[in-house]
């Protein structure tokens, strides 16, 4: 074939295009359910140009304001003069309203509701006590993802070691500790499917109950792996929460070849029974050896004193399900742990099905119940919802953010805003619309191919900003805490009341006259 004709039958195909590109229907042509879309000629020969930023980038700005605010708040507080007071507590007020990253707090917008969560953990060492943060979630954090580093970065500021709370069966591995079962022993799911489900509601904490009858051994284990944190790998206080036991039941400790002591509960008991062993040495795996007929809630793996954060993943959960667990196994666990935070990370399962504001409004209303019953029988914990990260599915050819993702997110923090809970808008801090393409495509990369779900590494990123956000509010109170009563009373009414536009104003003002004061001498 001659060139001359291959080049005719080129160009008659992109005339044959172009034409199809003019006359084609925007809205598309559905033929037996199914809609074909076609190209727009002014989308092929004047396409949107963006500027691309990268994931890391936007992450990073983040993070830059974060140390920003920290830096000008600590420099402020270094002058002794009146007016360094007044520009610390505007900085306070300027991250705690207009950050990404910041808490949307309840009622008034004050951080002082924080301040028992704060102390608990200033008291752990010298108290001698274990304080437990719960992270509920869904598939997002599996294995150990966003609360492994959470974990990390506290128990380095306020002691701590171990993995927290664990099930007596963890059939999805996780990075920080390895468990297994002598015998398969019946598991229950609050959150599961029918199958999965108990004819009863005693599942305790972590939504979840292993039922035994006869002996069998549970064996745990730190993991050595390069994504397992080094607080991770070391404990000496373990709890066995059992109930609805019959009498004689039973548990031994073996550690390091040695037997560590046996618990009794010698008479048949409905409600919840703890039994302890507090080590003299440190160890990285355990064996517990029961015999008798009980219910296992779960397993907590601890150090003598400080901060535990328990990883809670629920596959699939939409997080509605608190209000269907048992009061007589969920409030004395969460009492005995010494409960202080409960993150609740959810709405990324249900976001797919909420396509109305009718749908939307009743997800808002069972989330609003979940919170209101949680505080209902514990309220000695501060809580805090967090939503779901962006998410991505084919519109019209392209990868977009869901179209009801943010009235899904705004829906979450008022359910959280009316329950005096906090709320954390994961979505935009990692950059909002369109941002998890930019987390897929980034390298490495931060999020999986799914559109969905973080990576390792996501994880880890999102973990770190959450973690510094939660510094700065730290800050704040170690500030307020350096001053007497009066100061405080005062600090707390100008941080709620300052006008954060009116130092910009007078910025540019004297900006502008200094200027004219230099022309002039000129």
């Amino acid at each position: 074939m001659k060139a001359s004709r291959i080049i005719g039958f080129i160009f008659s195909i992109i005339l044959v295009l172009a034409t199809i590109c003019q006359v084609y229907p925007k809205e598309g042509i559905t033929v037996f359910d199914k809609k074909f879309l076609f190209p727009d000629i002014h989308e092929v020969l004047s396409p949107k140009s963006s500027v691309k930023v990268s994931a890391e980038d936007e992450l990073k700005k983040v993070e830059e304001s974060l140390a920003l605010f920290v830096k000008d708040s600590l420099a402020q507080v270094a002058r002794a003069d009146s007016l360094a007071l007044v520009d610390t507590i505007r900085t306070y007020a300027k991250f705690f309203r207009e950050h990404s990253s910041r808490f949307h707090l309840p009622n008034d917008g004050s951080p002082n509701g924080l301040f028992p969560f704060f102390q608990a953990l200033e008291n752990c060492k010298s108290k001698k006590e274990v304080i437990h943060i719960l992270h509920y979630g869904d598939s997002q954090i599996e294995g150990d993802r966003i609360s492994g580093y959470i974990r990390q970065s506290f128990q380095e500021k306020f002691g701590g070691w171990g993995p927290g709370l664990i099930p007596a069966i963890q059939p999805i591995p996780s990075s920080a500790i390895s468990q297994s079962c002598s015998d398969s022993l019946p598991r229950f799911l609050i959150s599961g499917t029918l199958r999965q489900k108990a004819e009863h509601n005693r599942y305790g904490a972590l939504g979840q109950v292993a039922e035994m009858s006869g002996v069998c051994s549970i064996s745990v284990s730190a993991r050595e792996m390069k994504t397992t944190f080094s607080r991770t790998k070391k404990f000496s206080n373990i709890k066995l929460f059992v109930g609805n036991n019959q009498g004689n039941f039973m548990a031994t400790m073996v550690a390091g070849g040695k037997d560590k002591g046996t618990q009794y509960v010698s008479t048949s008991k409905k409600g919840l029974t703890i039994m302890s062993w507090n080590l003299d040495t440190i160890i990285s795996r355990f064996t517990l050896r029961l015999s008798g007929t009980a219910e296992i809630y779960g397993i907590s793996v601890d150090g003598k004193y400080g901060v535990a954060v328990d990883n809670v993943p629920m596959r699939g959960s939409s997080g509605t399900f608190f209000s269907s667990i048992d009061k007589g196994t969920m409030q004395p666990m969460l009492k005995a742990l010494n409960t202080r935070l409960i993150l609740m990370e959810y709405g990324g399962n249900s976001v797919p099905y909420l396509t109305s504001d009718k749908t939307i409004s009743g997800y808002k209303k069972t989330m609003s119940q979940q919170l209101k019953y949680m505080k209902r029988i514990y309220p000695d914990a501060q809580y805090m919802l967090i939503g779901p990260a962006d998410m991505s599915l084919v519109m019209d050819g392209k990868l977009q953010t869901y179209p009801k993702l943010e009235i899904v997110i705004d829906s979450l923090k008022e359910a959280a805003w009316e329950n005096g809970a906090m709320f954390w808008d994961m979505y935009q801090v990692m950059g909002g619309k369109g941002s998890m393409q930019k987390w897929v495509s980034n390298q490495p990369a931060w999020a999986a191919s799914d559109y969905l779900h973080f990576t390792r590494k996501g994880a880890d990123r999102i973990s770190e900003v959450f973690v510094e956000t939660m510094a700065n509010y730290y800050d704040y109170y170690c500030f307020w805490k350096r001053h007497d009563e009066k100061e405080r009373a005062y600090i707390e009414d100008l941080l709620m009341s300052m006008d954060l536009t009116e130092k910009t104003e007078q910025t540019d003002e004297t900006e502008k006259t200094e200027g004219t004061e230099k022309t002039e001498k000129k």
